[in-house]
C-alpha cells in the first residue's frame, strides 16, 4: 500500500529441495501467520526503482489485530497515517491536510498489513505460496492469483515465527523492502487505536 510492492519472481523450477509443494508451504504460512492475533512494532521502509536507484526511505511505526485491523504511521521524511478498522481504509497525509477514505476491497486485501491482519482462510486460494513446508524461520514468496493485485510478487521472511520483513515488487520492478524491529508478538491493543477522527479543517476525499 502506498509504496509497499516488489522484488523477484522465483520460477518453480528453480527451488531447491527444501523448497517443495506449494500445499504445504502455504499450510506453513497459515500456521504462522494463524499464531498472530496482534502485532506491534516499528520499521524501516526503502522503496528502489527498477535499476536499483532509492526513491524513497522513511521509518515508522505499526500496529495489527485480527481481523483486519491495523494502525501504520510513517514519521519521517513525511508524516503519513494509515488506519482500517477491517471496513474502512483512513489515508491521512498531515502536510497536505488532506484524509482519503475508502471501502476495504479485495484488492486492498491483498496489501501487506492486512495480509498479516487479514482473513487466513482466504489465503491459498488468493496467492500461489512457495517456501518452506516446516519450521518457524524461512523466507516464503507469494504470487498474487489477481491480475488486479497491486504487487506481483511478496516475500515474507519469519525468524523463530516472528515476521522480520517483507519485500516486494510491482509490475515496473520497483521495489519496497520493510524491516520490522522492537515487535511484540499479540499484545493487547485498544479498539480505539483502529478509529479515525478527521480533525478540524482538513479535507476528507471519498474514494
Amino acid at each position: 500500500m502506498n509504496g509497499m510492492i516488489r522484488l523477484f519472481l522465483t520460477v518453480l523450477l528453480s527451488l531447491n529441495a527444501g523448497w517443495l509443494q506449494a500445499a504445504d508451504a502455504g499450510q506453513n504460512l497459515h500456521r504462522l501467520l494463524g499464531k498472530i492475533d496482534s502485532l506491534s512494532a516499528r520499521f524501516e521502509q526503502l522503496v528502489l526503482d527498477g535499476g536499483g536507484t532509492r526513491l524513497q526511505q522513511s521509518q515508522g511505526e505499526m500496529v495489527l489485530a485480527r481481523p483486519g485491523k491495523f494502525r501504520w504511521r510513517t514519521d519521517e521524511p513525511f508524516p503519513q497515517l494509515l488506519v482500517s478498522d477491517g471496513q474502512t481504509l483512513w489515508m491521512y497525509d498531515e502536510d497536505l491536510e488532506q484524509v482519503t477514505r475508502q471501502a476495504v476491497d479485495q484488492q486492498l486485501s491483498n496489501t501487506p498489513a492486512l495480509l498479516l491482519s487479514g482473513d487466513l482462510a482466504t489465503l491459498q486460494d488468493s496467492f500461489q505460496i512457495q517456501g518452506p513446508v516446516e519450521g518457524d524461520s524461512g523466507t516464503f514468496r507469494l504470487l498474487p492469483n489477481s491480475e488486479d493485485a497491486l504487487f506481483t510478487v511478496l516475500r515474507m521472511q519469519f525468524v523463530s515465527g516472528v515476521p522480520i520483513e517483507m519485500q516486494l515488487e510491482d509490475n515496473l520492478g520497483q521495489q519496497t523492502s520493510v524491516h520490522f524491529y522492537d515487535l511484540t508478538l499479540n499484545p493487547t491493543l485498544e479498539s480505539q487505536q483502529f478509529e479515525f477522527q478527521v480533525p478540524d479543517g482538513v479535507d476528507l476525499i471519498e474514494q
